[in-house]
């Protein structure tokens, strides 16, 4: 399920009215998106049709099944299809009361039907179509107006020719194609290609049609008039060239065409208003227009009148008249135009009385004329001009109490007209009136209505949000608030409207590319700056943890001085007890002094002559001379040496040894003496790196966030490697380098290159992305002589999710869905029997379950089938890879059905109490709960009970993040959580570690997001294998740790135990970056959700596998209960990263090369 889909449906499970008229649904619309799913106007298109009942109707592509509803209402036999899951949910959910209808994927095209409708040509409608059929194909024209005049390409237009040649080719020769404006999304008028071959056509298509692309789902931008050159196209034979949208009709003869589509020159479809008004005309080949559909009505003041039929009255519009004057500048023209407009507006004006029935277009002002109630809609437009010069008025069909305020009326007129002027960017002659608000000033000014509008605009708005009101359904208060804001919107500017039009515009692009260049020339050298800021800022952060760490060794210290105060009277006791014991011992001691007197004389005769002899010996290499030229001589040359290969820029070993030992005890000062070195010795360099980071070949799903782990060695032959940082999309990391890596060490050593062992690197990378693509990666090491060597990596392949497409679940229930995922390998098939029977046996029974097997052989999979034959609400997933429990969890939630309410995940071997998905799904009722678990009873794999509970020592965390990301307190396996929330936040999984389980992700995906609810009685029994290496753990985590000041001498590489040491290694290894992991992503995929707060635990828990200082203020946090929530388990993290730091160092250091034994 996608965020739109996910939207579609809410609003439909929401709504109590989901037909194909609901008007429930059209208040709501407040978007172009929104209307194409839930407007009326969407279903025009189907006007033309003669739809039958029992008419077998197939839909390819029918989205969120709006026209699947509509076909299905008049008795049709529908089927949809749809090959987005999340949308084929939202289509069932829009005929979720309608028998027979049925929506799904590719397994639904297995038969014939006598109507399909598609959104374009498809090879396959020759397949579907039974003999006789009709087909349908509704599409946007590549060459519409829309695209002509600057609007973008939307997706799924073509050609009318393309459109022909599929059709001719898959047999379908009888066709009829109407042009819909100003789309096909939303169409108000169609058109008969033959009304463009009338001689009249220009003007009755600019009569019926107006403004072309008013309305249109593309969003025109208009920077050029679109109705003038639309008129000028029909009358030159290019009109129907040019239409936004077409609607095809095809059948393989003319019997069947004539059969399916009614005989007519245009269709004026119903549009949004409440159901009461709507009503749908069709135009005849004799311009007799004909109510198709509406009856009229009458609610309060408002009355609508509606004639069978009537003649089209031949002439131009008013409207279109003035419209042609403004354009060329005539304001006498157009003012006598708008007169005789407001003149016969005026016919039949009379006093206001009190016998004149109020309402918001008649409040009663006095000194204004009332004038007839069919006046309410005096749109220039609705008054023809014919070629004698008589005007008529036409589409009278709303009628306001007994009568109308003459000065509303007009003005409201004129507020559309003007609206009309703005939204078509049509020229006129007042060059600084932009909005509405300002063009509706040049007309009242014209007419003499500049006092009116003055006076009455506010009242206005009132009446024209009262009307709109009781004819679409929507609140008042809004409407007027909505009108003024966009009376007084600013628009693009018109091309027409902009001095020197094209070349200006131009000639402004070229200034900007310039400018462009002069900005990213000047980005550059802040992006050196900043890179040297990050720098200097890393050395502070590595002093700033220095202290921190002093600090808390003081605190420390002072802890055990108390200690150490009550010991020292025992002490004292115990020194007493020693001086007694050492009398005793002093007077053997003297005896034996006095034998070894004698056997030190005899001794020192000895010694004596021996030292004679040895000074003989030694009378040469004792001298004077060498020993200076040991101590000083022969080094201070080497050393001599080195500096004057630095100063002539020669690279050498004598040089590479000065800047190794002055890099380590001043980086600034080293950089400042490899300046010039660099130069001379950069080719060198650059083939002296060897590296190997692999970067993955598979595209990597993304969602709404991911991280990219990138894990190898970086070494070079000569120097040391100061920092490694990889870019991604133009973004920066510093990578963590100096892991252990002693196979790459020795590797390299056996081929002569002198390799430290902590030659390994890791990198964490941040990825977005909305389509598929390929991330630009390169990789720039620094050395310890300031050089900094680039390499480009192979792209990174990313995609936005899953390829997986998920299951069609089989709901056989009512209440909430929900899909159980079962992670399968290798089961127990009695135990798998009992968890399945347990499931079957569940209170509620509205669930589906997905059995996802990592990789079991074909012996297992034939017999997990026979568990499940014959049953199908439950669906087995077979999968050749090996991906181990984490991330088979996670491929079998991206399996689930994209209409699930609920993911409940579920081990092989467990066995549910019969109320489990009712009691936990019972909490869900609350919006801010996300997650529901429940105690566990145990049990081992032979049915013997071992503990009623899983808490008995263990504290119960599942509110706070900060605790819950260091140790996991919610087993999934006991769990109930949101699909939405899995779907759209937790999926895809994270890389993860060895160390990562899915329900510690989905814990912390909830928490983020809202709520966890617990409750407090076991509902099924968890199995404990006595061979388990999880499961229930009730020792504290750091009970082998060394304590107090012990435990800062690990940050200065304190021997410890060699079990402990390992240990420690994998901690820092899988669990630091288990918890740095999680946190980057959930930070990334919920910065809309997350309060501050939050988000600061986030950004300090990303680095806790590379700061010591990120594990601080968590360590502090839970010292305050001694770790009893925790388990110790932030004690552990924090010796793990003292260690690894102590370690850092002495594995950066380059080894001597020695000859391989």
């Amino acid at each position: 399920m996608t965020e739109h889909s996910n939207a579609l449906l809410a609003v439909l499970r929401a709504a109590t009215d989901v037909s194909a008229g609901s008007s429930e649904l059209a208040v709501g619309v407040r978007s172009w998106e929104a209307a194409e799913h839930f407007s009326p106007a969407r279903l025009g298109v189907l006007d033309p049709l003669r739809l039958r009942a029992g008419t077998r109707a197939l839909h390819l592509g029918c989205g969120s099944g709006a026209f699947l509803r509509a076909l299905a209402e008049a008795g049709l036999v529908v089927t949809g299809y749809e090959p987005d899951a999340g949308m084929a949910a939202v289509a069932r959910e829009r005929c979720r009361d309608l028998t027979g209808v049925v929506v799904g994927g590719a397994e639904v095209l297995d038969g014939t039907w006598d109507l399909v409708l598609a959104d374009g040509p498809d090879e396959r409608i020759a397949d579907l179509l039974a003999p006789g059929g009709l087909a349908v194909l509704v599409f946007g024209n590549e060459l519409g107006l829309a695209h002509v005049l600057g609007a973008p390409a939307r997706p799924g237009a073509w050609s009318r020719s393309a459109v022909a040649e599929s059709l001719a080719a898959a047999g379908l020769t009888a066709r009829r194609t109407l042009m819909a404006y100003p789309d096909e999304v939303l169409p108000r008028v169609l058109l008969d290609e033959s009304a463009f071959d009338r001689p009249d056509a220009a003007e009755l298509v600019d009569k019926l049609v107006r403004n072309p692309v008013q309305g249109s789902a593309a969003a025109v931008d208009p920077l050029v008039p679109a109705r003038h050159p639309h008129r000028l196209a029909v009358a030159n034979g290019s009109g129907a060239a040019v239409a936004p949208g077409y609607v095809v009709f095809a059948a393989r003869d003319a019997e069947a065409l004539a059969r399916g589509v009614e005989a007519g020159l245009a269709w004026l479809p119903a549009n949004p208003r409440l159901p009461l008004w709507r009503r749908s005309r069709r135009l005849d080949g004799d311009l007799t227009l004909r109510t198709v559909r509406g009856e009229g009505g009458a609610a309060g003041w408002l009355r609508q009148r509606v004639v069978a039929a009537e003649p089209l009255v031949p002439g131009r519009g008013m409207d279109a008249l003035v419209l042609d004057a403004l354009r060329a500048g005539d304001l006498d023209q157009a003012r006598t135009l708008l007169v005789a407009w407001r003149e016969h507006c005026a016919q039949g004006a009379e006093d206001l009385t009190d016998a004149h029935p109020r309402h918001p277009f008649l409040p009663g002002r006095a000194g204004v004329p009332v004038l007839p109630a069919d006046r309410l809609d005096a749109h220039p437009g609705n008054l023809i001009v014919g070629a004698d010069g008589v005007l008529t008025l036409v589409d009278d069909e709303w009628r306001a109490g007994a009568g109308v305020d003459a000065e509303l009326v007009l003005l409201r007129a004129l507020v559309e007209f003007a609206r009309e002027i703005v939204g078509s960017a049509a020229e006129h002659p007042w060059r600084s009136a932009r909005t509405v608000h300002e063009v509706l000033a040049g007309l009242c000014d014209l007419v003499g209505l500049t006092g009116a509008r003055d006076r009455r605009w506010d009242e206005l708005l009132a009446a024209e949000a009262s009307l709109q009101e009781a004819v679409y359904g929507r609140d008042a208060s809004g409407i007027a608030e909505e009108l003024a804001a966009s009376a007084h919107a600013v628009p693009p500017e018109p091309l027409w409207r902009i001095p020197g039009g094209l070349a200006e515009l131009r000639a402004d692009r070229e200034r900007r590319y310039r400018a462009d260049l002069a900005v990213a020339a000047a980005q550059g050298v802040i992006e050196d700056r900043e890179r040297d800021l990050a720098r200097v800022r890393a050395e502070q952060a590595e002093l700033a943890d220095r202290l921190a760490l002093t600090e808390h060794a003081l605190a420390s210290a002072n802890s055990a001085l108390d200690t150490m105060d009550d010991r020292l009277a025992l002490a004292f006791e115990e020194v007493a007890d020693a001086v007694a014991e050492a009398g005793a011992a002093w007077e053997s001691a003297a005896e034996a002094a006095r034998a070894a007197e004698r056997a030190e004389h005899t001794a020192a005769s000895l010694s004596d002559r021996l030292t004679r002899t040895a000074l003989r010996l030694a009378a040469l290499e004792n001298s004077k001379l060498v020993r200076r030229a040991h101590r000083t001589l022969w080094p201070a040359a080497r050393v001599a040496r080195g500096v004057r290969d630095l100063a002539l820029g020669r690279p050498g070993e004598e040089s590479d040894g000065v800047l190794r030992r002055v890099g380590a005890k001043s980086p600034v000062v080293s950089a400042g003496l490899a300046t010039r070195y660099r130069r001379a010795a950069a080719g060198a360099r650059e083939s002296g790196l060897h590296f190997d980071v692999p970067v993955p070949a598979e595209p990597v799903p993304v969602g709404r966030g991911q991280v990219v782990e990138l894990t190898g060695w970086v070494v070079h032959a000569a120097v040391g490697v100061r920092a490694v940082r990889f870019t991604a999309d133009g973004a920066e990391v510093t990578a963590e380098y100096g892991l252990s890596r002693p196979d790459v060490s020795a590797a390299l050593h056996a081929a002569g290159v002198r390799a430290p062992e902590g030659s390994g690197v890791h990198a964490r990378l941040a990825v977005r992305t909305a389509a598929a693509r390929e991330v630009p990666l390169s990789m720039a090491v620094e050395l310890t002589d300031g050089t900094v060597l680039h390499r480009d990596l192979p792209p990174l392949p990313v995609r936005p999710g899953s390829s997986r497409e998920r299951l069609v679940g089989h709901w056989t229930g009512t209440g909430p869905k929900v899909a159980v995922c079962l992670a399968l390998y290798e089961p127990d098939i009695k135990f798998l029997a009992a968890q399945l029977d347990s499931i079957r046996a569940q209170q509620h029974t509205n669930w589906f379950c997905v059995l996802c097997d990592d990789g079991s052989t074909e012996d297992t999979l034939a017999e997990v089938r026979a568990l499940v034959q014959g049953d199908p609400r439950f669906a087995l997933v077979a999968n050749e890879d090996n991906v181990g429990f984490y991330a088979n969890f996670g491929r079998a939630a991206e399996l689930a059905p994209a209409d699930a309410d609920a993911i409940a995940p579920c081990d092989q071997d467990d066995v549910w109490h019969e109320d489990k998905l009712s009691s936990l799904l019972a909490p869900m009722t609350d919006p801010e709960v996300q997650l529901v678990y429940a105690d566990m009873r145990l049990i081992d794999e032979h049915d013997n009970h071992l503990a009623d509970s899983f808490w008995l020592n263990r504290v119960n965390h599942q509110d706070d993040l900060e605790s819950l990301l260091l140790l996991n307190t919610v087993t999934g396996a006991s769990a109930l959580i949101r699909a939405d929330l899995v779907f759209n936040r937790a999926l895809p999984m994270p890389p993860g570690t060895p160390s990562a389980f899915h329900d510690h992700w989905f814990a912390a995906t909830a928490l983020v997001n809202g709520r966890i609810e617990f409750i407090d009685r076991p509902l099924h029994s968890y199995r404990q294998h006595s061979t388990n290496v999880t499961g229930r753990q009730d020792e504290r985590l750091d009970k082998d740790l060394p304590s107090g000041l012990a435990l800062v001498k690990l940050a200065n590489g304190a021997d410890i135990d060699p079990a402990l040491a390992a240990e420690l290694e994998v901690v820092a290894e899988f669990e630091l970056r288990r918890v740095a992991q999680y946190a980057r992503v959930l930070l990334l995929r919920n910065e809309d959700t997350a309060d501050e707060a939050t988000k600061a635990v986030l950004r300090r828990l990303s680095a806790a596998d590379q700061s010591v200082r990120a594990l601080l203020p968590t360590v502090a946090k839970a010292s305050r209960d001694g770790g009893r929530v925790t388990a110790g388990a932030e004690r552990r993290m924090l010796a793990a990263a003292l260690r690894r730091r102590a370690l850092r160092a002495a594995r950066l250091r380059i080894p001597p090369l020695t000859p391989p034994s």
